[in-house]
């Protein structure tokens, strides 16, 4: 494990002063890459590395008979196992031929899972039977498949993922992903034109102030009607100091290039704090990162939770939004600008303003400062553990997910390691 130094601090001081320029001939991007891999907690970093844990296809449903109503694309077998989650779900319509019914739908399943359900459903809501599928199936026809209909219904939830965010890009840190935990729930609105996202702020590990807001990348801005917080307030509510992160108040805004974004909040701390202290700024504890917090410095709060529901314009819109869709991103001041911290996949979107000092190709090596990982219940570390790391010269190895540094070396490998555990001690 690289533990923090004199030299490691060096480090930070000679990025800082290269990411100062933004004239291109001022910026030497080997060095940039070079200095953020020494910082970096794992040695021999897989240089085609994607940092994906999910993959996302669709499907289309057919049948001919009214007594199926709906239908859902389940993680799980609910008639055999518990745990099931809901990847998408849809009412089924009659065809243009007006000769039978059909959904089709988009879901997204862990890597590490390469079979799922489909369950059609009664106009009650109680289970008709479920039919096995391989990811990748493209047309799954109910009247030619036998479907099991019987067992005892396990209880099934809607699909949740992990977003572990590390605040400091694009400079290295500490790489414990703790800066900030989001959790997102996707679902079915009351209506088939709607998707109820329910965010989750668990933990706040650094003091520095920051926003967050979701992008949902490649759907079109007109498509969508509007967003409504169902439970009414900002998870923010209240704040009282000018929004200069996000600058706008609105739960629903445009990114530059087109695609919807829903504003979470503008200043994270507040959201669990929901105070100012006594000189009238917001206190910046870390919030949840320490199983014995210290005075003055870290506290538990209890987790923020809102449900953003989406009426797009169309049912079919609705049914097509995957959850690699879904881009939760943080936003935070550096250097005299404003950037966004995103996941690999969207790493470079420059969201809602032109962030960054310089072109988004200087930034373009294999390290990701944000992870999205397909657990609704997963641990993240304590402060300042990093989730594994690997040091090639002795081959020592530390932190609760020590197969983590396994995945990062050989992105083929151990995409599963978040369901190992090998020190619980380390996390919170």
């Amino acid at each position: 494990m690289k533990t923090t130094s004199l030299f490691s601090l060096l480090i930070t001081a000679t990025l800082s002063a290269m990411l100062l320029s933004c004239e291109k001939e001022k910026f030497d991007k080997n060095a940039y890459n070079e200095l953020v891999d020494y910082q970096f907690l794992i040695d021999n970093v897989d240089k085609e590395h994607e940092w994906c844990l999910t993959h996302s296809d669709t499907i289309t449903i057919t049948n001919t008979g009214e007594e199926i109503y709906a239908v859902q694309v389940l993680t799980k077998n609910p008639f055999a196992e518990s745990g099931a989650e809901i990847a998408a779900e849809g009412v089924c319509y009659l065809n243009e031929q007006k000769d039978g019914y059909t959904t089709t739908l988009a879901y997204t399943l862990p890597l590490i899972q390469q079979r799922a359900f489909v369950a059609a459903k009664k106009s009650d809501g109680s289970y008709l039977g479920v039919v096995p599928f391989d990811f990748g199936t493209k047309t799954i026809d109910l009247d030619r498949v036998v479907m099991q209909t019987s067992g005892r219904i396990q209880t099934v939830a809607p699909q949740t993922f992990t977003y572990l965010y590390e605040e400091s890009f694009p400079l290295p840190e500490d790489f414990d992903y703790n800066d900030l935990v989001l959790r997102v729930t996707k679902a079915k609105g009351p209506f088939s034109y709607q998707v109820d996202l329910t965010v989750t702020l668990e933990a706040i590990g650094i003091a520095q102030s920051y926003a967050a807001a979701i992008l949902l990348a490649g759907v079109n801005y007109d498509d969508v009607d509007q967003v409504e917080i169902v439970e009414g307030s900002t998870m923010d509510q209240g704040y009282p100091l000018m929004h200069l992160l996000i600058d706008s108040e609105k739960t629903l805004l445009k990114s530059r290039s087109g695609e919807p974004v829903i504003n979470l909040f503008e200043n994270g701390h507040y959201v669990l704090n929901n105070e100012l202290n006594s000189v009238g700024s917001v206190q910046t504890l870390l919030y949840n990162t320490e199983t014995t917090p210290a005075v003055d410095i870290s506290a538990k709060a209890e987790p923020v939770t809102r449900t953003y529901r989406i009426s797009f314009k169309s049912w079919e819109a609705a049914r097509l939004l995957s959850f690699d869709q879904i881009d939760p991103f943080i936003v935070h001041e550096y250097n005299g600008g404003v950037w966004e911290i995103h996941t690999y996949r969207y790493k470079f979107e420059e969201t809602l303003r032109s962030i960054y000092n310089g072109k988004a190709s200087f930034y373009d090596n294999h390290i990701s400062w944000a992870i999205v990982v397909p657990k609704s219940d997963f641990r993240w570390s304590v402060e300042g553990v990093p989730l594994g790391t690997f040091n090639a010269n002795t081959g020592e190895t530390f932190g609760p997910y020590t197969s983590f540094a396994d995945w990062i070396k050989d992105q083929t490998l151990n995409n599963d390691w978040y369901e190992r555990v090998a020190y619980p001690q380390y996390l919170y």
